[in-house]
């Protein structure tokens, strides 16, 4: 049965949809406590909660994973996960090339600067252009990628090596860093990506690193490479390894724009910089006379080390599961990532099928980009021109991609998310998407409920393609109620 709104119809959905939308982003255990209508969810306790006991039926459990993997789950989504079957959904998603992106991957080369060598960006007479059609597609592939494992991957390797796209060259560099070292290792081993990193003329400049030299070593990027790239800030090294490290590091640079002998902006080792002496970090002597190849004897050692394994291990299990992950799944990841040299797929599999990712429904809450690209995903939303003017919403709630300044990339913690502008900032977002107030963003809110015939059923029918459930039944009550008058 077809049930045909009227304007006060209308409002009284979209403010049901708004306020679905909104809880998405919430713990789906999330209690409405107020009585009246429209109001904000309270913020739900950030201290972690033990995982429940109880196992999720096939059904749940596919909802569960498809939303962790995914930036939204989408009718198509689900229905052919339901198709294949789970097991055989996450191996499609861990074989990204097997998918058909071919029309978003036109539509991303409309970004000429993602093609630009970075001398040719550097020389625009737009300065801002290559932040904002990188931004752009970044939020385009999130929003449309058929790989969306990838894509969350992607976004997480990001954080990890976070790099700060507004400072100066970085706006010129992160492009390159984003396609040869982040997307080109996502789903590949860590010491690769550490590699492609610790090379990147992107990184190299936003820590310092460039400039370094025997005379006047500096210690950013050391003192990062060990704290949050691999060994974490108790891994175990001492303030002397981060200066040995430095000194390894000496002459680790790039090309500048004004070097008319070689390829502007790319990676170079700078002989006379470098310390050439003998060096010794974490128990390991590099010899004098090694050059660049000490480093990537550091390289290697960092990239194997049990300390390494349990601090990459320990973020993606804080990704995927809970902002405390259990030790006994850390555990596991940590033996998989030493047994495989840190193999991204091997550590996902082993990740998406423990008892520990099963049980840990409702134990993350969605930051502002999960949420901001998720609403336009489950609505069916259609961006009908450059998502530029999308970015001032997700400004709005602090996650514009590559704008985190510190090298900590952006926090992956419920406290940090939940205070009450940040939750006030997703709601105004939701009411403004679902009053078709979003510049640039289409959206047929009707298409969603065609089939309702009451206040339930439209309350039903969008808690369970934004939820993957029902509402409990006094935050049901309350949008019945208000449906109903």
């Amino acid at each position: 049965m077809t049930k045909n709104l009227s304007r006060r119809d209308f409002f009284k959905t979209s403010g049901i949809f708004a306020a679905a939308t909104a809880l998405a982003a919430c713990q789906p255990s999330t209690e409405v406590t107020e009585q009246t209508f429209p109001t904000l969810a309270p913020v739900p306790d950030s201290s972690p909660a033990p995982l429940p006991a109880e196992t999720l039926d096939d059904e749940a459990l596919l909802r569960h994973t498809l939303k962790r993997i995914s930036f939204g789950v989408t009718p198509a989504m689900l229905a052919h996960a339901r198709s294949i079957g789970l097991d055989a959904y996450i191996e499609e998603q861990l074989s990204p090339e097997k998918h058909d992106n071919t029309a978003l991957e036109k539509d991303v080369s409309n970004f000429a600067t993602l093609s630009m060598t970075p001398k040719e960006r550097f020389e625009l007479e737009k300065y801002a252009q290559p932040i904002v059609e990188l931004i752009g597609a970044t939020l385009l592939r999130q929003w449309r990628s058929e790989s969306q494992l990838y894509e969350v991957m992607a976004d997480f390797w990001t954080n990890h090596f976070n790099i700060y796209l507004a400072k100066n060259p970085c706006r010129v560099l992160k492009a390159d860093d984003d396609r040869d070292v982040i997307r080109a290792h996502t789903f590949g081993k860590f010491a690769e990506i550490l590699s492609a990193s610790a090379h990147s003329p992107a990184m190299l400049t936003y820590l310092d690193q460039a400039t370094s030299t025997k005379r006047a070593p500096n210690e950013n990027y050391a003192r990062e490479l060990l704290e949050l790239h691999t060994l974490g800030v108790d891994g175990g090294y001492t303030h002397e390894d981060i200066l040995e490290l430095a000194r390894v590091l000496t002459g680790w640079s790039a090309t500048g724009f004004r070097d008319t002998f070689r390829e502007q902006g790319q990676f170079t080792f700078r002989v006379r910089a470098h310390d050439d002496g003998q060096k010794q970090v974490m128990g390991m002597v590099v010899p004098a006379g090694e050059r660049q190849a000490g480093g990537e004897m550091v390289l290697e050692m960092l990239a194997s080390h049990r300390m390494t394994a349990q601090f990459i291990s320990t973020k993606l299990a804080r990704r995927f599961v809970a902002d405390d992950p259990p030790a006994s799944l850390i555990s596991k990841l940590t033996q998989v990532f030493s047994d495989t040299e840190g193999d991204t797929k091997e550590m996902l599999r082993t990740l998406l099928k423990s008892d520990e990712f099963k049980a840990s429904a409702g134990q993350k809450i969605k930051r502002p980009l999960e949420f901001f690209i998720s609403a336009l995903r489950v609505t069916g939303a259609e961006i009908k021109r450059t998502p530029r003017a999308l970015t001032e919403h997700l400004r709005n709630m602090g996650q514009v991609p590559f704008s985190w300044s510190p090298p900590t990339g952006f926090p992956d913690y419920a406290d940090w998310w939940t205070t009450t502008s940040g939750m006030l900032n997703r709601w105004n977002f939701a009411l403004l998407l679902t009053g078709g107030m979003v510049q640039g963003v289409e959206l047929d809110l009707k298409a969603l409920t065609t089939d309702a015939a009451s206040a339930q059923d439209v309350v039903d029918v969008l808690s369970i393609r934004f939820l993957g459930e029902k509402l409990p039944d006094n935050a049901r009550d309350i949008l019945v109620d208000y449906a109903a008058a």
